[in-house]
C-alpha cells in the first residue's frame, strides 16, 4: 500500500511517522478508501497501546498520507528473530498490552482483523517491554447498522496474515466479530512462546471450510517456565468455532492473568467441541481426600476398640 518514514513535524516540533501511499495507487479508489478507513479508525481510538493519529491529508500528487505517532521500537517478528522464544513473563506482558489495546478497539465498535506479529510494535521503557498495536487498514466496524461485507476487506484479506487469522475469516466469511481478534491474539501468544505460529495456512483454511478441529503442541510440556493453565487458555482462544472461544478480549486477558485453569470436556487436543468452566480448586480435592482418610481411620479404630 505504501511506505512509512520517520519525519519531523515542524508544527508540533516532534518526530512522527509519515505513512505515504505509493503514487501509482493514489488514483485507485479502493486503495484510497482503505487509507481513509484507517484514518477514521485511528481517530476514534484512545489507548496508550495504540499508535495515535495526528493528521490525515493528501499529497500534492493527490495520494493520501497519515501522520502518526512514531513508536520507537520494532515489531514482534524482529523481536523473536533477534532473541528467539520469549520468557513467559515477557510474552504475557506483551499480550496483556495487546489485549488492552483491543479492548479500546472493540469498545470503539471496531474489529482489527489483521493482528499479526508485524502489527505489534514493542519498545523498552524503564527496562520493561511496552507494546503498541498498529495498522488498522483492514479494521471493520462492528456496529449493527454498518451494512454488509465490503470489497475493501476482500481485496486484502489474506495478504501476509493467514497464519494468524481465525478460520471463519480465512475463508472470507462476512460474519466476523471480535472473537476473530481473540483467535489472532492466541496465535501471537503461541508464536512468542514457541517461535512459530500454531497452525499452517492450509489447516486454518480447511478448518474454516469444514469446521474440522485444530490441534497444536502443548506449550507447557515443551517449556517448563510456562504455567500448565496456559495450554487450557490457548485451547479456548484457538477454538475453530467462535462460539467456543472467549466471548471478549477482556475475558482472555483475565484468564491469562488469573492463574486459574479451565476445565474442558472432549478429546485431549481438540478445540472444536466441549464446554469450558472453572474447575473446583485443587485444594478442595485435597481436603476431601484427607477427610475421607480421617473417616476411614476413625472407623478402623472403632472396630479395633471393640
Amino acid at each position: 500500500m505504501g511506505s512509512v518514514f520517520a519525519a519531523e513535524d515542524i508544527k508540533r516540533d516532534t518526530r512522527v511517522a509519515l505513512k505515504l501511499m505509493h503514487p501509482h495507487l493514489g488514483r485507485v479508489r479502493e486503495a484510497q478508501q482503505r487509507f481513509r478507513h484507517e484514518a477514521s479508525a485511528l481517530h476514534r481510538l484512545r489507548s496508550d497501546h495504540v499508535a495515535r493519529l495526528y493528521d490525515y491529508g493528501h499529497h500534492q500528487d493527490g495520494s493520501p498520507y497519515l501522520v502518526m505517532e512514531l513508536v520507537q521500537g520494532h515489531d514482534l517478528t524482529c523481536e523473536i528473530g533477534e532473541r528467539g522464544k520469549l520468557p513467559w513473563h515477557e510474552a504475557h506482558s506483551i499480550i496483556e498490552h495487546v489485549c488492552l489495546a483491543l479492548e479500546a478497539v472493540h469498545a470503539a465498535g471496531l474489529i482489527h482483523r489483521d493482528l499479526k506479529p508485524r502489527n505489534v510494535i514493542v519498545a523498552r521503557e524503564n527496562n520493561q517491554l511496552f507494546a503498541k498495536v498498529v495498522d488498522f487498514g483492514l479494521s471493520k466496524s462492528n456496529m449493527p447498522d454498518t451494512g454488509a461485507y465490503t470489497p475493501i476487506t476482500r481485496a486484502g484479506m489474506a495478504v501476509g496474515s493467514l497464519h494468524y487469522m481465525a478460520p471463519e475469516q480465512a475463508v472470507g466469511s462476512p460474519y466476523v466479530d471480535a472473537r476473530a481478534d481473540v483467535f489472532s491474539v492466541g496465535c501471537i501468544l503461541f508464536f512468542l512462546l514457541m517461535g512459530e505460529p500454531p497452525f499452517s495456512q492450509r489447516v486454518l483454511a480447511r478448518a474454516g471450510r469444514t469446521g474440522s478441529s485444530l490441534t497444536f503442541a502443548s506449550v507447557h510440556h515443551r517449556r517448563a517456565d510456562v504455567p500448565a493453565y496456559v495450554d487450557e487458555v490457548l485451547r479456548v482462544a484457538l477454538a475453530p468455532d467462535p462460539a467456543h472461544r472467549f466471548r471478549t478480549i477482556g475475558a482472555l486477558r483475565i484468564a491469562l492473568a488469573s492463574d486459574i485453569p479451565l476445565a474442558r470436556s472432549g478429546p485431549p487436543h481438540g478445540t472444536g467441541s466441549g464446554t469450558f468452566a472453572p474447575p473446583r480448586p485443587r485444594v478442595a480435592y485435597l481436603v476431601v481426600a484427607l477427610s475421607a482418610l480421617v473417616l476411614v481411620a476413625a472407623i478402623v479404630w472403632l472396630l479395633l476398640a471393640r
